[in-house]
């Protein structure tokens, strides 16, 4: 990971700067920089994605997906169970009202 910039320095200026623009900084040292921005560029580097961020995103996306085919199918599954639990019992009931006429 690239360590984020503690100190940045002024551009210095060429001689041939124009006579409108800001006189030259007669100090080009470091100018120290407010802990907002070195948070924002720890953020913007912490954000920037790698090949191994793309891999377990993949890696997620497969998951989520195999998961949601597994609960589909448990889904299914139940779906049938309970219907054949229901058949059982009606079945019962016709074999208790058959052996009721006999």
């Amino acid at each position: 990971m690239i360590a984020a910039p503690i100190r940045l320095t002024t551009p210095s200026r060429t001689s041939s700067a124009t006579a409108g623009a800001p006189p030259a900084a007669t100090d080009a040292g470091p100018v120290e920089v407010p802990g907002d921005i070195d948070a924002r560029i720890a953020a913007l580097i912490a954000r920037a994605t790698t090949p191994e961020d793309e891999a377990l995103e993949r890696q997620r996306e497969e998951f989520d997906l195999v998961t949601r085919i597994r609960a589909e199918a448990d889904r299914e599954v139940n779906a049938l169970r309970d219907m054949a639990m229901e058949q059982m019992k009606h079945e019962d009931e016709l074999l208790k009202k058959w052996i009721a006429l006999i």
